[in-house]
């Protein structure tokens, strides 16, 4: 006797919801189900098995979709990171700030205007009852009441590019250059800094130490006043040339006199995904361009918010206005990180500038007032690549395609029920025509009932 004649395939017409099970249970590819029905003698614990480990592996089926299908929807993404080797690679913006670049010897010697000084200090921070009288005449005879020209606020400080100021000297890859050329001055709350000119941008095909750009600084002590630190000294920041560090509240390094300071920079590359995908937690980046068409950038956004606050407030604006403001005024500044962006992490290790042999040469030759006068105003600082090459990462989505969702979800029904998408359709096929014989029978019923 043959497996036919045991389990004789049904040939028969499918006209009711029982043919239809015997006909799906012992044709369809789904897994255990034909163990549900066929032999009349099967015993019932085994059914009754196969039943729960069927309608268990179902159920945890329908959870494992609903679970994938949701997280496909909420956009899921993954971060990449790669090296990228360059034969070249430009140098990065450098910005440099004197801690206390007001000059004191331009500085009217008046207890007045040394009290508005202290009243922006950090030392109003600890002493806040120190009112600045405006109606008293003296501020009127300053000028401080003027529109006044970068040139003219300019003269309150020490000098940046000129003889004689910040900047002494500047090289690149052993080649000097013009300070005035490769660097403009910017001003900030009192605060004067040099930047390099985003209009000449330069290029290194070198890395290590020995290639670089190296800058002579002069700080100039023996003038300080009220600076925006307690500390003595300078502030270097290297960043994108699209972007003002200070609005961004990127604080950079900090030297004090009498460093040889060297700075190793790697340059870096974030690339985040736009709207609808997360590039942080709960936070969108923002596209490139503005909705104006301009181009988008963080600093410029930070600006823009707080021009307005001040315009509405008391209807001017300061020549510059740093990431302090935002943090005073708790202005609710919408402005979301980029969604690319360049950062260059630095490391920094410096030793004494001069060495004693050589502070004592200089002082032989030049006849410096005094012994450590290099000590007390100098910073060489030096900054280089350490490799040629950007570090990127990229935020690409989990999900590439509506097709590895499919390939998941495929490949639980697999796993579960050994379910495909024949499969499926062949249950499709079974509740259509075990829902077209239940009407016929519910009408078949009324008929009967009508005609009797």
């Amino acid at each position: 006797m043959t497996s036919k004649d045991i389990f004789p395939s049904y040939t028969g017409p499918l006209q009711n919801i029982g043919d239809l099970w015997k006909d799906f249970s012992q044709n369809t590819g789904f897994h255990g189900v034909n163990k549900l029905s066929g032999k009349t003698n099967r015993p019932k614990i085994r059914v009754l098995l196969w039943t729960c480990v069927i309608l268990s592996c179902g159920i945890y089926l329908v959870v494992t979709v609903v679970q994938e299908i949701k997280h496909y929807y909420s956009y899921p993404t993954t971060m990449t990171q790669f090296n990228k080797p360059q034969n070249e690679i430009e140098f990065p913006t450098v910005t440099v700030c004197n801690l206390n670049s007001i000059n004191k010897s331009a500085i009217k010697n008046d207890s007045r205007i040394d009290n508005y000084y202290f009243s922006v200090s950090p030392l109003s921070l600890h002493f806040p009852n120190m009112p600045t009288n405006w109606s008293d005449p003296i501020f009127e005879q300053e000028g401080f009441y003027l529109n006044r020209t970068l040139e003219d606020v300019m003269t309150d400080h020490k000098k940046v590019l000129d003889p004689g100021g910040l900047l002494v000297s500047a090289m690149f890859d052993f080649t000097s250059l013009d300070v005035k050329e490769y660097f403009q001055v910017k001003l900030y709350p009192n605060k004067a800094c040099f930047t390099s000119n985003p209009q000449m941008k330069i290029k290194t095909r070198h890395e290590g130490s020995a290639f670089h750009m190296s800058l002579m600084l002069d700080l100039d002590t023996a003038n300080n006043y009220y600076g925006t630190s307690f500390g003595e000294g300078l502030q270097f920041i290297v960043h994108d040339s699209n972007e003002d560090p200070i609005h961004q509240g990127i604080n950079g390094f900090y030297v004090e006199p009498g460093r040889d300071v060297f700075a190793s920079v790697h340059k870096k590359k974030y690339e985040y995904l736009p709207k609808p995908y997360e590039a942080m937690e709960n936070m969108y980046c923002k596209d490139h361009m503005n909705d104006d068409g301009t181009k988008y950038y963080r600093s410029s956004c930070f600006k823009d918010c707080l021009s307005t606050f001040l315009l509405d407030r008391c209807n001017c604006l300061p020549y510059t206005h740093n990431n302090d403001y935002y943090n005073h005024t708790k202005l609710a500044c919408d402005c979301p990180l980029p969604c690319t962006f360049t950062h260059y992490e630095v490391s920094v290790t410096s030793s004494l500038f001069p060495s004693d042999f050589y502070n004592k040469k200089i002082f032989d030759v030049n006849g410096d007032k005094h012994l450590d006068f290099y000590r007390q105003n100098y910073v060489s600082l030096h900054i280089y690549f350490d490799q040629l090459s950007t570090t990127i990462s990229k935020q690409v989505p989990k999900y590439a395609s509506a097709g590895d969702i499919f390939a998941n979800l495929g490949g639980q029904m697999g796993l579960f029920l050994g379910a495909s998408i024949v499969t499926l359709t062949e249950l499709c096929e079974f509740l259509i025509f075990a829902f077209w014989a239940f009407m016929n029978t519910v009408i078949k019923r009324e008929q009967t009932t009508k005609f009797q």
